[in-house]
């Protein structure tokens, strides 16, 4: 058996989850649907896009822009500079001529660091080593032209390419350098009001722009809206401790599984965890104002019910007691979180004024010497097997609690 890695400290904050590699995929998509153009560009024409605002580097789905060091970003102007061949670049088209960016954000960041904003010089070059501290306007004409005038490969995955499609390609495409995340993924796929409400559930703290401005937000019912914390995201922090970084949208993960399993009954779940959470983002564009709101604030109960019963540990394993602290587990966040959230408030107050029988059983299901339970929250957890074991097992020992057994 492939070993779960378990810390007794708070050097890791999340479990790291194994075992579902291997789950298979029951609805393969139709190839037939692959809607992707190969368009011939070259480098000023991306600068003349981004100038123009046709392509977008600070968007809700991607990595943050300006990730790598100064070296390795002059080392991808050397290169430019000596016309050795690219990697291609993805987009995703929007609308026509309005693109997002799949893969090369850090490349094209890089671009408009040093042509554009002129932020940036060279250094640590390795062969054109009399260019060090060169700005971009500094260079002689002739490279200058040089690095527009560079030919890339550029892939536009069309609009109206189905989502399960969309992922499929990110996924595959996005196997070197600094990978995208499914989450990354899911939301590159799902912009609007699915990406907004995920952003909202675990926005804990205020978000501003270089100008120390309120960064807003274009909702998808055209408001513009101020990225303040929100109460549901203050809760999501405290209820992990603050440890769940928020960027490579790992937070955003833990609250996409909250929401598909809340939106779409465990029963009806369906290998892979992957596709599950890409149709619960779905979901959420058939969520009218008033649903989105209950939604939003059963997720914040069920925060603060879990912070009530568990305090800093919540969502980690716990086999006694006297145990050290336990990394946050997301089998566990996802099918605690789900169950409290379904809870009526009589129900939630009863639980929290019962919190040490109900901490006790938790330790016990732990403890069961089937094992289940615990397979069910460590190993594999996104078998359909698994995932219906921890919800019954979980709704179980919430109904003793509340009947007094």
């Amino acid at each position: 058996m492939q070993e779960i890695e378990l810390m007794s400290t708070d050097d890791i904050a999340i479990e790291v989850e194994s075992g579902n590699e291997n789950v298979v995929i029951d609805s393969p998509f139709d190839p037939n649907s692959i809607k992707v153009k190969n368009d011939p560009i070259n480098i000023g024409q991306i600068l003349d896009s981004l100038s123009d605002g046709l392509i977008h580097l600070d968007t809700e789905f991607q990595r943050l822009p300006n990730l790598w060091d100064n070296k390795k970003k002059s080392r991808f102007i050397e290169s430019l500079l000596m016309k050795l061949p690219l990697p291609a670049f993805f987009f995703a088209e929007k609308e026509e001529n309005d693109w997002e960016i799949v893969d090369g954000l850090q490349r094209i960041s890089t671009l408009k660091s040093f042509v554009l904003d002129k932020n940036m010089v060279l250094g640590n070059l390795e062969f054109l080593k009399q260019y060090h501290d060169y700005s971009f306007d500094q260079l002689p004409g002739s490279l200058q032209t040089r690095i527009k005038r560079t030919p890339i490969t550029a892939y536009v995955i069309e609009k109206g390419t189905p989502d399960i499609v969309k992922y499929n390609i990110f996924s595959r495409i996005n196997q070197g350098g600094l990978i995208l995340k499914p989450q990354e993924i899911r939301h590159a796929i799902n912009q609007g009001v699915a990406s907004d409400l995920v952003a909202d559930l675990v926005r804990c703290r205020e978000e501003r722009d270089e100008k120390n401005q309120f960064k807003k937000r274009k909702n998808y019912d055209g408001i513009f809206e101020d990225l303040m914390a929100t109460p549901e995201g203050k809760a999501f922090a405290t209820a992990t401790d603050w440890r769940i970084k928020p960027e490579r949208m790992e937070d955003r993960d833990f609250a996409t599984r909250f929401l598909a399993f809340y939106l779409i009954p465990y029963t009806q779940y369906e290998p892979d965890l992957d596709s599950f959470l890409n149709n619960g983002m779905a979901a959420v564009k058939k969520l009218d104002k008033a649903k989105i709101k209950k939604l939003k604030d059963d997720f914040k109960k069920a925060m603060d019910l879990a912070f009530g019963i568990f305090e800093n540990d919540a969502f980690r394993k716990r086999f006694s007691v006297s145990d050290d602290r336990k990394p946050i587990n997301k089998a566990l966040f996802e099918v605690l979180s789900v169950s409290f959230s379904k809870l009526s408030d009589d129900d939630a107050k009863l639980l929290l004024k019962r919190k040490g029988t109900f901490r006790k059983k938790l330790i016990q299901l732990h403890n069961d010497p089937s094992g289940k339970f615990l397979r069910a929250i460590t190993q594999g957890t996104a078998q359909k097997d698994l995932v219906n074991q921890r919800f019954k097992d979980i709704k179980k020992i919430i109904k003793d609690t509340l009947e007094g057994l």
